[in-house]
């Protein structure tokens, strides 16, 4: 026996309309690419703005030893809050073999250079914790209370 099949009609789209609510997003983050005249990456830019609202003073980019000169290291942010705090910003998408090793390494030259100051401890702050605005902001809230 042989059956006949009935396709099934698709629903008209004009009739089928539904009323969808738009959905509310966030403002685009709008990112320069520069901190206090220099250029930043957006880690970089996110932090410093957080310290910016929290009304912290900070240098960027503080070059220990002569730019430029064999050995020379540069410290992402040194925060001034009841004494120094040198915070490194760091991207660890892409991690590699003795990197730890080398941020020992650097952390005890930039104790060493700024011994003078007697700065609390080098802060390693990562781009997992630096996503948006309001995590950074809870960063420098974290950090600086």
């Amino acid at each position: 026996m042989i059956k006949h099949y009935n396709y099934k009609k698709k629903a008209d789209p004009k009739i089928s309309l539904r009323i969808v609510k738009p959905k509310i997003v966030k403002d685009a983050e709008q990112l320069t690419g520069m901190v206090q005249g220099m250029d930043a990456s957006d880690l970089e830019e996110r932090f410093a703005r957080a310290l910016d609202k929290k009304g912290l003073d900070y240098y960027f980019r503080v070059a220990m030893g002569g730019r430029g000169d064999p050995g020379w290291k540069e410290l992402d942010f040194l925060v001034i809050s009841n004494g120094y705090h040198p915070v490194e910003i760091e991207d660890i998408t892409f991690i590699h073999r003795g990197k730890s090793s080398d941020d020992e390494l650097k952390d005890a030259m930039t104790m060493d250079f700024l011994k003078e100051y007697n700065p609390y401890p080098v802060v390693h702050v990562t781009n997992e914790r630096l996503g948006d605005d309001d995590s950074a902001d809870l960063v420098v809230r974290e950090m600086f209370l």
